[in-house]
Parts: structure tokens; C-alpha cells; sequence
């Protein structure tokens, strides 16, 4: 089975930096990863009508064209079994899992994405395996060890229970909503600022990962703020989507030609 080249640089404490798929076109995504600059993207199943049949082609489109060199990831609506089952059997390797409070609702999402004993996940989706490049009883005894279990802190509550969250086993990554961390403080939503209580409660998050040896991840506007929160500790690192980078580059195109 091929590794989750991601996961294996994150576990090496390795920064695995990559983008959203906003746009949800396989074609863009297909040549987004073979360009061989991005180690994962991440198709956003929360905030966008994706469909999953739309979803699994660009999983596939972004492990094959990449020979697995860029990682095909997904964020669901909730830690239910219904969401993360379909885009693990639909060949993700990882899942982001938004709102995660408490460590009840971190175990719920092991429980979905981890196959027996370490959880529940049943067995029989046709492309999960294909994503690896292997076969479905290879996928089956290794997939609770290449498949990235990542959840989301992005309120007071999860903040405030991080320490007892990051023990359920199982979980690799605890990843910073900046957006809904900022709301969650009184502040207007950005993806960075200096406010002390969002910054506060980042720094706390960033501690607790480093004690508990889980990998901290946070999405960034750009490419300046990545390298920052790089520099802070961070090592799953997103600096934007395929929509609000092609949307800069045209802006900037534009402005070049009318100055």
C-alpha cells in the first residue's frame, strides 16, 4: 500500500503545507497536484455543494496524478458516521471533522474512521483503496495507520477542553478554525490577528499539541501568514483555495496592465 506521504512528513515533524479545493473541478485539481508543488489538498465538503460522486473523482484525479505524492483530504460537515464514512470509501486520505468540543465528540470520530479494534468503520467501498494504489484486503489492514485524522478547534469550549481532547487515541491532528475561533472571542472573523484572547487561545491549542505529541494545523489567507504560523510551530499548514488564488492572480494580472 502507498504511504500518506502527508501524514509520513507530519509524523516526522516535517511542515506539509497544501490548499482548498473550493472549486471542486477534478480538472483543476488534477493539475493542481501534478504540478508537484502542494503535499495535500483539501476538498471542502462543509461550506460547498459538493457532490460525492464530484468529491471522489477529485480524490482520485489528485492520488493518481501525483502517484501519491500529494495528498486527496476532506472536510465534512460533522463527526457523523454518515459523513466521514463517504469520504474515506471514496478514497480520501484523510478527514477534517469541523466543531469537535469535547473529548466525546473527538472519540465519535475515531470511532467513524478507524476500522475494528481501534474503531467502527465498516468495510466495502470500491475506491479507497484505489487511492493507495493497492487492493481492498491490503487497504483494510493498513488504512487505521495511513488514513489522517484531523479535527477542528474552533470554539471557546474546545479551547477550554483541549488538553482531555488531544488524549482520545487516535486522533493525529487538532487543527485551528480561525475564522470561527475569532467569532468565538468577540472578533470580527480573519484568518490571523494579534487579539490577545484568540491569540491566547492559538497559543494554548499550539502547547497542548506540542505536550500531547499531535500535529497542529491552522488555515492561512496566504502564503506570508503560512510561513509564519511555520514559524510559530505550526506544521499542517493550508495558505488558501484554488478559487481565492485564481481570483488574486487575475486581480494582480489586471492591475499590472492598468497601472
Amino acid at each position: 500500500m502507498r504511504p500518506n506521504y502527508t501524514l509520513q512528513k507530519l509524523r516526522a515533524g516535517i511542515p506539509a503545507t497544501g490548499i482548498w479545493l473550493n472549486s471542486h473541478n477534478p480538472h483543476v485539481a488534477r493539475i493542481l497536484a501534478r504540478q508537484g508543488l502542494l503535499d495535500w489538498m483539501m476538498i471542502d465538503c462543509e461550506h460547498t455543494p459538493v457532490d460525492t460522486s464530484t468529491m471522489a473523482l477529485c480524490c482520485g484525479f489528485i492520488a493518481d496524478s501525483s502517484q501519491g505524492k500529494c495528498s486527496p483530504l476532506a472536510r465534512v460537515t460533522a463527526g457523523t458516521v454518515d459523513q466521514i464514512k463517504r469520504v474515506l470509501d471514496a478514497g480520501a486520505h484523510g478527514v477534517l471533522v469541523p466543531l469537535v468540543n469535547t473529548p466525546a465528540m473527538a472519540a465519535e470520530v475515531v470511532q467513524h474512521a478507524k476500522y475494528p479494534p481501534e474503531g467502527a468503520r465498516g468495510n466495502g467501498g470500491m475506491l479507497a483503496h484505489l487511492a493507495f494504489d493497492t487492493d481492498r484486503a491490503d487497504y483494510t489492514i493498513h488504512a487505521n495507520d495511513e488514513i489522517m485524522v484531523s479535527i477542528q478547534i474552533e470554539t471557546r469550549e474546545a479551547v477550554d477542553n483541549i488538553d482531555a481532547i488531544l488524549d482520545v487515541p487516535g486522533i493525529d491532528c487538532a487543527f485551528i478554525g480561525p475564522n470561527d475561533l475569532h467569532i468565538a472571542y468577540g472578533f470580527a472573523p480573519s484568518f490571523w490577528s494579534e487579539g490577545s484572547a484568540f491569540h491566547d487561545a492559538v497559543m494554548r491549542v499550539l502547547a497542548a499539541c506540542k505536550r500531547k505529541n499531535v500535529i497542529p494545523g491552522i488555515l492561512c489567507a496566504n502564503a506570508a501568514q503560512a510561513k509564519a504560523r511555520i514559524a510559530d510551530g505550526f506544521t499542517f499548514v493550508g495558505f488558501g483555495n484554488d478559487v481565492t488564488l485564481l481570483m488574486s492572480a487575475v486581480e494582480a494580472g489586471h492591475a499590472s496592465i492598468y497601472s
